[in-house]
This record gives structure tokens, C-alpha cells and sequence, in this order.
């Protein structure tokens, strides 16, 4: 303890690997969020579509997992979307019990809109870094998803 009281405070040489991640992130969604304003959509919502184009045919409870969101949370995101025509539902073929949901033809200009405004987002980002220092970034960052990815 220190004469305050409190125990002393870990020495704050350099950000923690998480924290440093985690602004990175809040930053890089923030810039995101600037600059797409005029696509009517939040945050959340564009990651949605952005993962449904990604991955067609998804059910929702995929969706969900991958949003971090319950399944009702993301119902009312995916009706959102359908008011808007950028998604729709389509029973499965195979299991009339599965709902699969796929981006509509008025969705997918904003899809493209979004990735023009993702590319401006992330060359802002990799200012100053080579195309070798870029790679390695990336390639550094995959592996510490694949670790996190697997059982503990």
C-alpha cells in the first residue's frame, strides 16, 4: 500500500497490448462512422450488412454470434435493414425451419459505398507504414486471431 492508501499503480511505460488494440478499433470505427454519415445507417447496422454480403446465406443466430448481440437484438437489426430493402430473409431450401438472410439489390450499392469508405478509413490508418510493414501487420494480427480463435 501506498501512504495514500491505495496500492501502487503498475508502472506506464507503453499501453497494454489489449488496450492498444482496443483504441485502435474505437478510432478506426470512429473515422468509419465520420465519413459514411450519409448512408443512413449506425455503426452496428453497417457491420451487419457488411457481414451479410460477406457471408450470403447466413443463418441468425450466426450473425448474432459474430456481432456480439442476441438473437432478438439482431431480428429487429435485420427488420431495420428490410424497411431499408438492403436485406432480405429467404426460408432454406433444405430445412424450411432455417431462415438465411442475403443482401438486396439496394443494399448492395451501400456495401459498395462502405468498402470505397473503408479503403480511405484504412489508408489513414497505415500512414507511414510500408507495403512489407503493412503485411506484416497484417500477417501479425491474423495469427493473434487464429491463437484467440481456437479452445482454451
Amino acid at each position: 500500500m501506498s501512504t495514500s492508501g491505495h496500492p501502487p499503480s503498475p508502472p506506464q511505460t507503453t499501453a497494454s497490448f489489449g488496450y492498444l488494440l482496443t483504441d485502435v478499433l474505437r478510432l478506426l470505427r470512429r473515422d468509419f462512422h465520420t465519413r459514411s454519415r450519409g448512408l443512413g445507417l449506425t455503426p452496428a447496422l453497417a457491420r451487419l450488412l457488411y457481414y451479410v454480403y460477406r457471408r450470403p446465406g447466413s443463418r441468425q443466430a450466426d450473425l448474432a454470434a459474430l456481432l456480439d448481440v442476441t438473437p432478438v437484438t439482431l431480428g429487429r437489426m435485420i427488420d431495420r435493414l428490410m424497411r431499408q430493402h438492403y436485406v432480405r430473409r429467404e426460408a432454406d431450401q433444405s430445412d424450411r425451419r432455417v431462415i438465411r438472410i442475403y443482401v438486396d439489390s439496394q443494399g448492395e450499392p451501400i456495401v459498395t459505398k462502405m468498402a470505397q469508405i473503408s479503403v480511405l478509413t484504412q489508408n489513414r490508418a497505415m500512414t507511414g507504414l510500408s507495403v512489407e510493414q503493412r503485411e506484416q501487420l497484417h500477417s501479425l494480427l491474423a495469427q493473434v486471431q487464429l491463437n484467440l480463435t481456437g479452445p482454451l
